[in-house]
């Protein structure tokens, strides 16, 4: 930095050692003319002096505070994302365990609800078949009384018709009791056959 302050003086003493002719006008470019070259390149350092100075204290400044608080902004949001990524992975294994204990209790209300139905259901068919099992046998027992009635007035009505058929035909008296004998071995013979 001091060579660089020595060099900068030396060239402003030779830039300022230089008599500015103002009265000799010369033909031709200006840019070429050699008497001009000390003082533009002073001016020309110093430009760049200033605009170095410029750029370092107050612009790269800015733009250095600027990329870090977009830096620290871009870390901070993949520091949120990151640990709202994480939260969404927790909620979503907490809702697939959910699903799965719902499934499964589901499942066992379910299969309660079947086998409840299934013991009522036969329970109901037990109550049902005893219902019937009974019904059908008063009804055997109702048929079986109605038939011996009905046999028995049957039998009854052989034997008086029998009696009368004998009196109208033989003009026989016969005895009552050996006309049931008859009658009641034929029935049971009959009724044997069946």
């Amino acid at each position: 930095m001091t060579n660089f302050r020595i060099k900068c003086f030396i060239l402003a003493i030779i830039t300022f050692s230089y008599p500015a002719i103002g009265s000799e006008t010369k033909g031709g470019l200006p840019q070429l003319d050699l008497t001009t070259y000390p003082s533009l390149i002073f001016w020309s350092i110093i430009s760049l002096l200033i605009g170095y100075f410029l750029m370092r204290y107050l612009v790269t400044p800015n733009i250095k505070s600027i990329l870090n608080s977009r830096e620290t902004s871009i870390q901070n949001d993949l520091v949120k994302a990151k640990s709202s990524s994480q939260e969404a992975d927790k909620i979503k294994q907490t809702l697939i365990k959910n699903q799965e204990e719902i499934k499964l209790k589901s499942q066992s209300v379910i299969n309660n609800a079947l086998l409840e139905a299934r013991e009522m259901i036969e329970k109901d068919e037990k109550d049902i078949s005893n219902k019937l099992d009974q019904k059908v046998s008063k009804s055997e027992n109702k048929i079986i009384n109605t038939q011996k009635k009905v046999i028995d007035e049957v039998i009854s009505s052989a034997e008086e018709i029998t009696t009368n058929v004998v009196k109208k035909f033989t003009n026989l008296t016969c005895d009552k009791a050996e006309i049931e004998k008859a009658v009641k071995l034929a029935s049971k013979r009959i009724l044997m056959e069946k």
